[in-house]
């Protein structure tokens, strides 16, 4: 399974993007099962209805209800780490939805991402010394 970030959901959606036939192109090249968390599908849908208005919001969650991607859930117990990982990178800063997809990599036992975000997840790491393969780049 690869890792999806949000700015990928926003690359692959808007033709305006300036990653989107880099995403698309990467979707196809590796036609593997993807994964997320929900506060990226959160934090994706509040962007695209803010960028694109409800329409894209839309085309997102339709491709969550046919079941394109998985959505991991967090779950209490992952409070503590959430917490030490937003610490740990505050000077970027990490916001929730990038630590939750450090806690997802962690339960995934890989880091094999799409995202657009390079600064970011070049610097962070799971089980605190892993780096993350941007599979998009």
């Amino acid at each position: 399974m690869i890792i999806v970030d949000t700015g990928f959901w926003l690359a692959l959606i808007d033709q305006k993007d300036t990653y989107h036939e880099r995403a698309k192109q990467t979707l196809k090249k590796y036609n593997e099962p993807l994964i997320t968390t929900w506060c990226v599908v959160t934090e994706t849908c509040y962007l695209l209805l803010t960028r694109k208005g409800v329409k894209a919001e839309i085309v997102f969650l339709n491709s969550l209800q046919q079941e394109l991607f998985t959505v991991f859930n967090l779950e209490p117990h992952h409070t503590p780490r959430l917490i030490q990982l937003m610490e740990q990178y505050a000077n970027l800063p990490m916001d929730l939805a990038d630590a939750s997809l450090v806690i997802l990599a962690e339960h995934l036992g890989h880091g094999r991402i799409f995202s657009v975000d390079q600064r970011d997840f070049n610097t962070y790491r799971w089980k605190q010394n892993y780096p993350f393969e941007n599979l998009l780049f």
